[in-house]
């Protein structure tokens, strides 16, 4: 057996920028087949024949961005169409016999027949063997491939990413929150060819992180060819400095503006030539045309926006497609602590209030970034997780104040003895009325929210807990 790989965007390249990507090309696929034990890999313009494993082989080209598509096939010598039709008659009559059937045959290089001859004549033996032809609406679709004296014979076509080889177009740096968008904007790039590093901006805590780095483990999965950095940020204190000194109207704005600013100085750590964003025009507040445009205003580095024309329900099945989706749904969301009563737009003199306001922070969280490979992640999630150990209490201490996360039905519904519902962007404001003398006891729907602020209370010197209730 002998798996079939074809390239198409590849193959309209020409000279040198041609040969490159198809080196690439190859290499990537020598990659992602390292599980598979020995593979040989074989080249034509136009086919990379892989040989090996072909179950294995196939899982993984087909996440192989410049793969078009590929179909594990087997590869027959022949002499004449005689010969061809004979094995592949051999190959299939078990297949068709009391079905319908097509032939679908192509042919590259000179050949004393055409493609429809040998569809015929393969057809011809298959009725034979009590199979049925209907081109319309087969049961059994049968493939042959002629190139030189081979043919490759096959019945499944399975679809790659396509796109052009990961690496054959320089570096950007995807602004990754974790959620269902900047994962599927990132893989966007990794398809045009860019190796793509991401920086991930965290405003909650160790397990939000935890979970944040399973999509970002999951995106980068297709990164053959590449052992992609991930930038973790600590966006806290970029938080505390807009709640303190941005207009809350703003707060949005002054959000994307502040991970604009500390994007560019990550990419200078990584050396990338572009930011990459999820922002679909339109989708909140924060992604209008005139928001955009403040947000971006003075920023000295092209930023792209894959998702741009995109609606949600394209990027949801997109996601689900990549593999983030599921995992993209668990990830805490943050952005709501910036939406109260949201600006759509913001001047020229604002921005640059918002700058002043959170350039230390920026610096802040600049200077603190921790830096992964991509075959680190799972030990980076672990280190997250172990860190949200000792926030978890199963008796509320005497005296404490009780703090329910959860919407307000559900508070209704059923809380704990004498808690307090709070929304989550107005938790600091809460504590902060309320005092640091006081013990915090957090708790939510599955507990990772209340965890999360209750480490991060407990940061900013507030004795806090969490509670899972039963």
């Amino acid at each position: 057996m002998v798996v079939l790989i074809r390239y198409s965007e590849v193959a309209i390249k020409r000279g040198r920028a041609r040969a490159e990507m198809e080196r690439l090309l190859m290499r990537n696929i020598r990659e992602a087949a390292k599980s598979c034990g020995e593979v040989k890999l074989r080249a034509e313009p136009g086919r990379i024949y892989a040989y090996g494993d072909d179950a294995c082989i196939k899982a993984a080209a087909s996440r192989v961005f410049g793969v078009k598509s590929l179909s594990p096939a087997v590869e027959v010598e022949f002499t004449s169409l005689e010969e061809l039709a004979s094995r592949a008659a051999e190959l299939w009559s078990g297949l068709v016999a009391g079905r319908k059937f097509a032939v679908r045959a192509r042919r590259a290089g000179s050949h004393p027949f055409t493609s429809r001859d040998a569809a015929a004549k393969i057809g011809e033996l298959l009725v034979r063997a009590g199979g049925r032809v209907d081109l319309e609406r087969p049961e059994v679709e049968l493939f042959v491939e002629v190139r030189g004296n081979k043919a490759f014979l096959y019945t499944e076509v399975v679809e790659g990413p396509g796109g052009l080889p990961l690496g054959s177009e320089g570096k950007a740096l995807a602004l990754v929150s974790g959620g269902i968008d900047s994962p599927v904007a990132a893989w966007y790039m990794m398809r045009r060819g860019a190796y793509v590093d991401v920086l991930y901006c965290n405003l909650g805590g160790s397990l939000t992180a935890a979970a944040a780095l399973r999509v970002i483990k999951a995106l980068l999965s297709w990164s053959y060819g590449y052992d992609s950095k991930v930038l973790v940020a600590d966006c806290a204190p970029i938080a505390d400095a807009i709640r303190h000194g941005v207009n809350s109207h703003l707060w949005s704005i002054a959000f994307k503006r502040a991970l604009y600013r500390l994007a560019v100085g990550a990419a200078g750590l990584v050396k990338a030539e572009a930011l990459v964003t999820g922002e679909s025009l339109g989708q909140v507040s924060s992604q209008t045309l005139q928001a955009l445009a403040a947000v971006e205003r003075g920023i000295d580095m092209p930023i792209f926006r894959p998702l741009i024309g995109m609606d949600k329900e394209e990027i949801t099945e997109a996601a689900k497609r990549i593999g983030t989706y599921e995992l993209s749904i668990a990830v805490p969301e943050y952005c709501a602590i910036f939406s109260r009563e949201p600006r759509r737009w913001a001047s020229r003199a604002e921005v640059e209030l918002i700058d002043l306001a959170v350039a230390d922070a920026v610096e802040e969280a600049l200077g603190r970034i921790e830096v992964y490979r991509r075959s680190e992640l799972d030990k980076a999630i672990e280190e997250y997780e172990s860190r949200a150990k000792g926030l978890s209490i199963d008796k509320i201490p005497e005296d404490a104040v009780v703090v329910d996360l959860r919407d307000e039905e559900s508070y209704e519904k059923w809380h704990l003895p004498g808690a307090v519902r709070v929304e989550l962007d107005e938790v600091f404001d809460f504590v902060e009325k309320t005092g640091r003398d006081k013990t915090y006891v957090f708790y939510c729907y599955r507990g990772g929210l209340s965890a999360d602020v209750a480490e991060r209370l407990r940061r900013a010197g507030y004795k806090s807990y969490h509670i899972a209730p039963k």
